[in-house]
């Protein structure tokens, strides 16, 4: 009784920071003028700039919310880690190397035409993400120890890395500084059609990670058990390896690399609710993944000195919880 009502008080406050994140920025506005916006009676100043700059903010900060901490949710139980993340294990790496290919290579190639496309983007991310996945997986069945995975995470982020820098030291100078801030990671900037994209994908990937949610709950107890309840364990890591990819691609394509926030959503909800009920827990973290971003979004507007890149706050707010899962799991994580 006390979660759903916990969760019923969070779902009203994710309502208001979203509402929160169309008032507030550089010009504030009153919830009236949000409501004058809707119904049509607002001047054409204010029009603009809730439908054209904070009401797709706010939808970019929802479907991050939603793609990240999902993503770091299955992977956690793919690999029964609590440091299991996109970022950690060197995905998001990989998928902003796919990025930094198509900016820096199509720039040299005079391809620069097809840097709009937001489709180019997507698949540039989402094979950088899956080639990641496929290379910790493959990892991951001959070596058992976590922190083996998490120290392939760190050679796959160093090699990424390497690669970026070769390409930046042959790019032009403009190219460059466009992919170091997009690397700051931010909510800003999408188009409408942009958007349409960035909500295609990560309704296909939530749409495969729902079927993976009884597999994941059977798998809790082994292979072996798993197998006797009819379940198909390479169909249901091959979901989750796809689910992944496309979650962590279209948000690391769209918004740069965040880190922190697909590591620290799932424990924290793990560790309120205590829970093996995956479908539980999934909606829990659909759920504070997106107050979180868009509460981390309303921050990035509040900032006196201008906005602050989105990566910074997830940093600050996930390097502790980090630190304390270390420190939880000491004997575990070997």
């Amino acid at each position: 009784m006390k979660e759903k009502m916990l969760f019923y008080v969070i779902s009203f406050l994710t309502l208001l920071l979203f509402v929160g994140s169309l008032s507030v920025g550089k010009v504030d506005i009153p919830f009236v003028g949000i409501l004058h916006v809707f119904t049509g009676s607002s001047d054409e100043m204010t029009n603009n700039l809730i439908f054209n700059f904070r009401l797709p903010k706010a939808l970019t900060a929802l479907l991050v919310g939603i793609a990240l901490p999902i993503a770091g949710f299955l992977m956690q139980e793919l690999f029964k880690n609590p440091l299991a993340d996109p970022s950690v294990l060197g995905i998001t790496s990989m998928a902003s190397l796919g990025v930094g290919s198509v900016i820096f290579l199509f720039s040299i190639l005079g391809l620069d035409v097809f840097l709009n496309n937001p489709w180019v983007m997507i698949l540039a991310s989402f094979i950088g993400s899956l080639i990641a996945l496929i290379l910790i997986i493959s990892f991951a069945t001959r070596v058992k120890s976590s922190s083996s995975l998490i120290i392939l995470g760190f050679m796959i982020s160093g090699l990424s890395g390497a690669l970026i820098g070769i390409m930046q030291y042959f790019s032009p100078s403009d190219k460059i500084k466009s992919f170091l801030v997009w690397g700051f990671g931010s909510l800003s900037g999408l188009s409408w059609e942009q958007l349409f994209v960035f909500i295609l994908c990560i309704s296909i990937g939530i749409i495969f990670s729902l079927f993976t949610l009884r597999g994941i709950t059977a798998l809790l107890l082994g292979d072996r058990y798993a197998q006797s309840l009819g379940i198909n364990i390479k169909k249901i890591r091959l979901l989750i390896l796809i689910s992944t990819a496309l979650l962590t691609a279209s948000a690391t394509a769209f918004t740069g690399p965040i880190g922190f926030i697909g590591l620290t959503i799932p424990h924290i909800c793990r560790t309120v609710l205590k829970t093996g009920d995956m479908r539980l827990l999934f909606r829990w973290i659909f759920l504070t993944g997106i107050a979180s971003m868009l509460f981390f979004s309303i921050l990035t507007e509040i900032f006196p000195f201008g906005t602050l890149p989105i990566n910074i706050i997830t940093s600050l707010f996930g390097a502790p919880i980090v630190i304390s899962i270390l420190l939880k799991n000491s004997n575990e994580i070997r």
